[in-house]
């Protein structure tokens, strides 16, 4: 999907939650440099979410996926996209390189949602303001990883067919699907909609613009 990620000193869950801790740390910043009051941070845990991440406002936790607690046909998922990117990385490699750096950053998105009081649960709104927020961070902190995040979805979106039955906008349908797509195959392929048509965007948004409209349209 992207590049590979940064070297890695050591691989138990411990290091992984202390790389997650540095990273919520630099998202925070960002928004505190932006002028933005900041809101009590996100507890972290490790578990095995629907699409390997989730924020829960009602506990102030992002939910995190990690290899040893997926399962073997999730690992196996993995394994076989690998393949698919050409067998350059390891299926371990493709699952943190997405997970522990986009996804996290996509659910800290949804906290920030929470945080400002604007939140749509359940809606394409909320997920593409989470999408937008995580890439306006990435393009400015790491472009190139950025731009392989995009690259990957929209491979993905060009090789899967649409779920969306012929006459109804991929909005609507999510926003009436959403606890059945978030389980299934088709979550992905909205994320890589979105993506696209996120990039697509003729003027990028700075972070703090991205910031400043949590939910994507309104």
């Amino acid at each position: 999907m992207a590049a590979a990620p940064p070297p890695q000193a050591d691989s138990s869950d411990a290091a992984l939650l202390a790389r997650l801790t540095r990273l919520r740390a630099v998202f925070l910043k960002r928004i505190d440099e932006e002028g933005y009051a900041l809101c009590p941070a996100p507890g972290i845990e490790l578990a095995d979410p629907p699409a390997f991440g989730r924020y829960l406002p009602e506990r102030n936790v992002v939910l995190i996926a990690s290899w040893s607690q997926l399962s073997v046909s999730e690992r196996q998922a993995f394994e076989e996209m690998a393949q698919t990117l050409g067998g350059q990385a390891a299926a371990r490699s493709v699952f943190e390189n997405g997970t522990h750096r986009w996804v996290f950053v996509h659910e800290l998105g949804h906290w920030w949602q929470a945080c400002r009081h604007l939140t749509r649960p359940e809606s394409y709104a909320a997920e593409n303001g989470a999408n937008r927020i995580a890439l306006a961070f990435w393009r400015e902190r790491e472009p190139r990883f950025a731009a392989g995040i995009v690259h990957g979805f929209a491979a993905l979106l060009g090789s899967t067919p649409s779920p969306v039955p012929a006459a109804q906008s991929a909005q609507a349908y999510f926003d009436a699907n959403f606890s059945t797509i978030v389980q299934a195959d088709a979550y992905t392929w909205f994320q890589g909609k979105m993506l696209v048509e996120l990039a697509a965007e003729t003027l990028p948004p700075s972070f703090h613009r991205a910031l400043s409209q949590p939910l994507y349209p309104w």
